[in-house]
């Protein structure tokens, strides 16, 4: 955190604290017109209002500015502390993986030799071309790129290797003296943060923040305050039944505050969110209590303003107020119900992530603002299932697998993105062709939230990446990690998060949430920073975006003081701290064995031969290339686990050298039919197969939208006894299996 930003901020608050109480202005322009009885009921809850916040500062502790004072020189007193504590243990986790480092450079200069073959190989079919082939120069000057890349990147590897020797030598002659001086900088820290915490307690505000006495009133307030009272008329005044579930909520203490400590519906809609929430109670008698009861609140908060659909691409379908009233609702926004019921549907089917059953209502939020129809979340679901099943998580529950599906299997370039298909679903475009940015931001979300993980969009300036929710904490994929870059700025987010600012505030959060009950005094600090007209504040880090610090007071400018606000998040940082200090410490995973060549090839009584994609004679393990530092794989061996099946898969980066072969005895010579069940994510792809060395035969694959489809039959002739039959693409497939039919 930024200590002196901070402390400057609460400088002006000590002086001048108690004259600056007035609410922050929230009387935008109306955007309907209120009737007479819509004034009444904007002056009845305004009204409302008034009266609790009198009564809520009638009973607030007085604030002690030489106490106030004593806490901001504690919490300055942590920077250098912090700083040190940070740099000690950052030097600890190099050294620590030193010898990573070196092995995974050893690997790659292993794969270095077959690497530069087969890009040589690639170079000259592109020569081969017939010199009328309109791609043949286009085709050559890609694969001498290729080349020459991993060329360069070869050549690099022994001088890598040179420096990680030495800087494993010295990791292993200095790691004892570093953690020693990393478990005194933590311990110095912690101390000083001691000292924070006991200045804290001592302001005399624990007695408040400890209480649910307030609760009640607090949220009725809070509810006021962000929807504002004629926001609340504007819903009221529409009919008798509006005006009674405005009632029914200020009536329902527990159910205001688990909408607030969730942070609430969309622009402040209460009273929308509430008629969400009261149809889910009547369409689903599931939707009273547990997660079912909660998954109903977090659909009403985020779909109490229409969230719009994507259909074949991710841009929002936008109409006349005129043209939306008349239209099919349900093919332009999101239903809240249906999205409801689909949810409880598929969780009781057991098509979602294991912890999904535990998620918070703040979290669940995270999961249901999918702007993809419901049919293409439930496609997600399946396309992984059959395409790359690997990237399912097994008993672990390691949610970052889903997204290495767009690492692995998306195209990272815009050059096929005018391919993209009306009659298909965004993600079913960029599945097919790729992209680069947010396509492949969008996916990773889009993967994450249908198979139930709570997911948001992670911006890096000029870059879009994924923030997900996982069992041992929330996790950033396809950017960099959390806090600032190496050019000091905070990545911040896109949806329903904003309020939060810099992608660390988040963070912060979603860790003090962990501690519920703790919890609860971060949100009635807030609250109260709101009755006594603070803003509130998104997080310790103010600034995000293409900033490197906080936005300086203008000359004259008043700054109001935030002193709840600050209260509250130090509470939240203390809780985590307390949360890190318990955590018990955890071995290092073992890596799975990778998945090899197995399965039987079989002949049935009428002389059907099958064979399993996986029974390769050759290659019998997966393979991998050199690619921009790092290493990737062609042919791959693919694990159902929930099935148990392994399955042969050909990777967007297989080319015409890629080969694969079963070597197998039939029981008579002649013709045979050969089909298979296969899943392709793009249009034309194609095999080529060739038996005992024969002519080859192209195989076209049909398009089967990343689910499983058969093939139409092609005319293969065997000789009885001992076979081989190869194959070679290139082409995106998932095989399931192989059948050779006896002609007729």
């Amino acid at each position: 955190m930024n200590f002196k930003a901070y402390a400057a901020s609460m400088l002006f608050m000590l002086v001048v604290a108690p004259a600056l109480t007035q609410a922050a202005d929230k009387n935008p322009a109306p955007a309907v017109e209120l009737t007479e009885a819509g004034k009444a009921l904007e002056s009845k809850y305004t009204t409302i209002q008034t009266t609790l916040k009198a009564e809520i500062e009638a009973v607030l502790p007085k604030l002690d500015v030489a106490k106030i004072a004593i806490w901001q020189q504690a919490i300055l007193a942590e920077e250098g502390p912090a700083k040190e504590a940070a740099a000690k243990a950052g030097v600890v986790a190099r050294m620590q993986g030193a010898a990573v480092s070196l092995r995974d450079l050893e690997e790659k200069q292993k794969l270095g030799p077959q690497t530069l073959d087969g890009a040589k190989e690639e170079v000259e079919r592109a020569k081969a071309r017939g010199e009328n082939n309109p791609e043949k120069e286009k085709e050559l000057q890609s694969a001498a790129t290729f080349l020459a890349s991993r060329q360069k990147e070869f050549d690099a590897l022994p001088g890598s290797i040179e420096k990680a020797k030495i800087a494993l030598k010295e990791a292993q002659e200095l790691l004892p003296a570093a953690m020693k001086e990393a478990e005194e900088a933590k311990r110095v820290h912690e101390k000083a943060m001691a000292a924070t915490w006991q200045a804290m307690d001592a302001l005399g505000m624990s007695g408040v923040l400890s209480s649910d006495k307030l609760e009640g009133k607090l949220a009725q307030f809070m509810v006021i305050n962000d929807a504002t009272s004629r926001g609340l008329a504007e819903f009221a005044q529409q009919s008798p039944e509006h005006e009674k579930l405005i009632q029914q909520l200020f009536d329902n203490k527990e159910l205001m505050i688990q909408m607030l400590v969730a942070d609430g519906p969309e622009s402040g809609k209460y009273g929308e969110a509430m008629k969400i929430y009261t149809d889910i109670q009547k369409a689903s008698s599931r939707a009273k209590e547990g997660l079912f009861q909660r998954l109903a609140v977090a659909v009403s908060l985020r779909h109490a303003v229409p969230l719009g659909l994507w259909k074949a691409s991710t841009d929002i379908i936008r109409l006349s107020a005129e043209d939306m009233a008349s239209a099919d609702q349900d093919s332009i926004v999101v239903n809240p119900v249906k999205r409801y019921l689909n949810y409880e549907k598929w969780y009781l089917a057991g098509e979602l992530q294991p912890g999904f059953k535990d998620l918070d209502v703040w979290s669940l939020i995270m999961v249901v603002d999918s702007p993809n129809p419901d049919t293409i979340l439930a496609w997600g679901r399946e396309m992984l299932s059959a395409f790359r099943p690997d990237f399912i998580p097994g008993d672990d529950n390691d949610t970052s697998l889903y997204v290495d599906v767009v690492e692995k299997e998306l195209y990272y370039n815009s050059s096929m993105v005018k391919e993209d298909r009306p009659n298909l679903g965004a993600m079913q475009n960029i599945l097919a062709n790729g992209g680069i940015c947010g396509r492949r931001g969008f996916f990773g979300r889009f993967v994450l939230q249908s198979f139930g993980v709570p997911a948001v969009e992670r911006v890096e300036p000029g870059h879009s990446t994924v923030a997900h929710w996982h069992p041992d904490g929330w996790k950033t994929r396809l950017g960099g990690g959390w806090g600032p870059s190496n050019r000091g700025y905070y990545a911040f987010f896109y949806g329903r998060p904003r309020p939060y600012g810099a992608d660390v505030n988040l963070l912060a959060s979603s860790q003090a949430r962990e501690e519920a009950t703790a919890f609860l005094k971060v949100k009635r600090a807030q609250w109260i920073g709101a009755v006594v007209g603070e803003a509130r504040k998104s997080g310790l880090i103010t600034y995000s975006g293409k900033t490197r610090g906080p936005t300086p007071s203008k000359p004259g400018e008043i700054v109001k003081p935030t002193f709840w606000s600050d209260l509250a998040l130090h509470e939240q940082r203390r809780i985590i701290a307390q949360l890190e200090a318990s955590k018990p410490s955890t071995a290092p995973s073992v890596a799975e064995k990778a998945p090899a060549a197995t399965g039987k090839i079989t002949v049935d009584a009428k002389g059907v031969i099958t064979i399993p994609s996986a029974a390769c004679s050759s290659p019998t393990e997966s393979t991998t290339f050199l690619y921009h530092g790092g290493v990737t794989e062609r042919i791959v061996f693919v694990k159902d686990k929930k099935s148990g099946e392994t399955r042969l898969h050909l990777s967007r980066y297989c080319n015409e050298g890629d080969t694969f072969e079963y070597t197998f005895d039939a029981p008579k010579a002649g013709k045979y039919q050969l089909s298979a069940s296969v899943v392709t994510p793009k249009w034309d792809q194609r095999l080529s197969v060739t038996a005992n060395g024969g002519t080859p035969v192209e195989w076209a694959l049909p398009y089967t939208i990343g689910l499983w489809e058969k093939t139409a039959p092609v005319e293969i002739e065997l000789a009885a006894g001992k076979n081989v039959l190869k194959f070679h693409g290139p082409a995106r497939v998932t095989v399931g299996t192989f059948t050779l039919s006896p002609g007729k």
